[in-house]
């Protein structure tokens, strides 16, 4: 049986999508029956992970240890790694999301997969243009996020292009019948970008609708209490992975307001034109309809036969947007219903499934 290597580098749990997409990946890889083991920086002690992210099967999860999370000590943690695994090269896959990792098993191990979702930056970008000229860095393949990020790598003849996924088992058995009325949500990150400052200004030209928001606020300029300025917007505060599917199917219209920069939580790194949200599909999975700001990112998956688009940020034209949505909620069924069929083409399962053939394995 082959056996998977999934590199990380994350302390888990966090609150990140990032750990959201490596324990649904490992969960869908264990689910096609593969070995997998999951190497982090840190896991909590005591705590049931698998349930925290609504994983159905279990799978090893092996900790290592860095000093310093910097360029040198990720090269000493990627040398922990090749020490870790073990050297059967015929029975492994190696899947990293890890630059500086997946750089040095190369020189170790064959069928060695690298996810990239974001530009590359400091001493990692000069560490990777050194290791193009190396000859173990053409047995790396490469799975991109977005097509822009394929484009921008320009390594063209090992690669698959793959967008985020969602695991649709997470979001059976709800009642759709008990949603809110007038009340928009947005669950996720709260950094610059991500839409929360438009929502703002929409809530402060209406008094007819109502906005929930959930996330983590540690790494935005936001404060609880500066959202109690506003009567009409609560915030609800980081919603563990598992309890997303419940709370989405409370409400009719979901927000994803980005703007034309978006940034991830070290808010120093903008991804606007490489991102393939994970609430997007957690949000088509829910049932009702998303509303988004059209952006060429996701246009191969969100169009104006599942979703309500907007090309602008003005906030007077969502305000109208979102009160005739909820005037008129029957007429943007169809909405819902195609947005539900769409998210079917996005599991995790045939997200792996895509690897595992481009790989041939």
């Amino acid at each position: 049986m082959k056996e998977i290597n999934y590199i990380s580098e994350i302390f888990l749990p966090s609150k990140s999508a990032y750990s959201i997409n490596v324990m649904k990946m490992c969960d869908a890889f264990s689910k096609l029956g593969f070995n997998t083991n999951l190497y982090v920086f840190r896991k909590e002690k005591n705590i049931n992970l698998f349930k925290i992210y609504n994983c159905k099967k279990k799978f090893k999860i092996i900790e290592t240890k860095i000093n310093k999370n910097n360029f040198l000590g990720r090269i000493k943690h990627a040398l922990q790694l090749v020490r870790l695994i073990k050297k059967n090269k015929s029975k492994h896959v190696i899947y990293s999301r890890s630059i500086i990792s997946s750089l040095i098993l190369s020189m170790f191990y064959e069928n060695v997969l690298l996810e990239v979702h974001h530009e590359l930056k400091g001493f990692t970008k000069v560490f990777f243009n050194l290791s193009k000229k190396m000859k173990y860095f053409k047995k790396i393949m490469f799975v991109y996020i977005s097509r822009n990020l394929k484009n921008h790598y320009k390594i063209n003849n090992r690669s698959i292009i793959l967008d985020d996924g969602v695991d649709l088992s997470n979001f059976k058995n709800f009642n759709s019948k008990k949603r809110i009325h007038n009340t928009c949500v947005y669950a996720g990150s709260f950094t610059k970008g991500k839409g929360i400052e438009l929502i703002l200004k929409i809530a402060k030209i209406t008094n007819k609708i109502n906005f929930h928001l959930y996330g983590d606020i540690s790494n935005s300029e936001f404060t609880k209490l500066y959202f109690k300025k506003y009567k009409n917007v609560c915030y609800k505060g980081f919603a563990e992975y598992k309890n997303i599917p419940k709370i989405l199917n409370k409400y009719y219209l979901y927000l994803m307001p980005y703007s034309k920069k978006v940034f991830v939580r070290s808010n120093n790194l903008e991804v606007g034109n490489y991102m393939s949200p994970l609430k997007l599909f957690e949000y088509m999975a829910s049932k009702g309809v998303v509303m988004a700001t059209e952006m060429n990112v996701y246009k191969h998956i969100l169009n104006k036969k599942n979703s309500i688009l907007m090309n602008q940020n003005s906030s007077k034209k969502w305000k109208n947007k979102i009160e005739s949505f909820f005037a008129n909620k029957s007429n943007y069924n169809y909405l819902s219903k195609n947005s539900n069929i769409e998210v079917k083409n996005y599991t995790w399962e045939l997200r792996v499934k895509k690897i595992l053939n481009f790989i041939d394995v």
